[in-house]
């Protein structure tokens, strides 16, 4: 049995050091979680991929429930929000996200669904079904996919040799808001303690 989960391990790292990203992204993030956020969901600080312009915020507040708020920076205004809740152990959410051009706010959904090889959550957003996963074999990396057209929107990867939590979010299409990303990499990474 130890032979076998080694072969395996050994695979999977031999693939994943070899994978290349096969989509140019339009855009590249740095999602740099806090240290400490005490009781509340972990908030996060989004820069572009040089590290040094801050372009959001995720932030959190106290509740029974998890409330985030997406902030754009330098105008810090809030741009989209979304409250959840684990419930039966399965993570469910609702989200709003602010359209500038009609100043208009768009409800979707975000819901785990129970998987035993890999974490999937399914968002539903403006007719639009997008799934979110992640494998146990690769449990640092998370695919955003349109589930109607099998397309990889979106792809995260932690970054592994810093001293915190930090992700890489890579953006190959932007039919979906960056708001809808950037959540959806905060939901399934509270659910793995960073």
């Amino acid at each position: 049995m130890f032979r076998f989960l080694c072969s395996i391990l050994l695979v999977s790292t031999t693939l994943i050091l070899s994978m290349e990203i096969k989509h140019p992204s339009y855009a590249t993030y740095v999602l740099v979680r806090d240290y400490f956020s005490g009781f509340k969901a972990p908030e996060y600080s989004i820069y572009d991929k040089s590290e040094k312009n801050l372009y959001y915020r995720i932030e959190s507040s106290y509740g029974l429930y998890d409330k985030l708020k997406l902030v754009v920076y330098p105008s810090k205004k809030v741009i989209a929000k979304i409250r959840g809740k684990t419930k039966k152990k399965l993570y469910q959410a609702t989200f709003s996200i602010h359209n500038t051009t009609s100043n208009q706010w768009a409800e979707g959904k975000i819901i785990e669904n129970s998987q035993w090889l890999h974490t999937n959550y399914t968002i539903e957003w403006n007719g639009s079904h997008l799934s979110i996963t992640s494998y146990l074999i690769t449990p640092w990396i998370v695919d955003i996919v349109d589930s109607s057209k099998s397309e990889l929107l979106a792809q995260s990867q932690r970054r592994w040799f810093s001293w915190k939590y930090k992700y890489q979010l890579d953006l190959f299409s932007d039919r979906m808001p960056e708001s809808i990303y950037l959540f959806a990499l905060a939901v399934v990474s509270r659910g793995k303690n960073g």
